[in-house]
């Protein structure tokens, strides 16, 4: 018995006092753009091992009630973007000892549509083989072929510059969305 009151002062000193600030962040919007005058519905998280009390944007509470205290929470936010230049968004974390995390983020405005440059098109029967790129200066987020009401969407990878070849019947259309929600449609011949 004599050794165990030493083994346990010892293990209580070891004992740290959380002093990390929660982790917080943003998942949406996507690629960071918004497309100016528009209302954006913004996601994020906030993690902490002592778990997190309060979550505020812009000195504004916007963690749920029944979020609360738990290790991992998610929360949501609308902003108004203004129609030019970029927005900077304040997040804060609170744990449950006090200690607070901060997070600045920046959205960029996006009022310019994606481009669709047709490179080449090969006529095969009453098909259109269709090669081109579709460019943004945010990110293009998709690319889908549209027939009739029907939306076929392409798989293709995320980015400023994606590379496309599809087969479409004429008078389909490519319909490009960036990562702000700005589309453009151009009509195949």
């Amino acid at each position: 018995m004599r050794w165990i009151w030493p083994i346990t002062l010892l293990l209580t000193a070891c004992a740290r006092p959380d002093a990390s600030p929660p982790l917080v962040g943003l998942v949406e919007p996507l690629g960071g753009g918004v497309a100016p005058g528009r209302e954006v519905v913004a996601q994020g998280y906030a993690f902490d091992p002592s778990g997190v009390v309060s979550v505020q944007v812009n000195g504004q509470e916007v963690l749920p009630e029944a979020e609360r205290g738990k290790q991992l929470v998610h929360f949501r936010f609308r902003i108004q973007a203004p129609t030019s230049g970029q927005v900077e968004v304040r997040l804060q974390a609170e744990d449950g000892v006090g200690n607070r995390g901060e997070r600045r983020v920046s959205l960029t405005l996006d009022a310019t549509p994606p481009r669709i440059r047709v490179d080449r098109m090969e006529r095969e029967g009453n098909l259109l083989r269709v090669y081109g790129v579709v460019e943004d200066n945010v990110g293009v987020e998709r690319v889908s072929l549209r027939v009739g009401d029907r939306y076929t969407p392409l798989s293709l990878p995320k980015g400023t510059s994606v590379a496309f070849v599809v087969e479409a019947p004429p008078g389909a259309s490519l319909v490009a969305v960036d990562a702000a929600g700005n589309r453009t449609v151009r009509p195949l011949p």
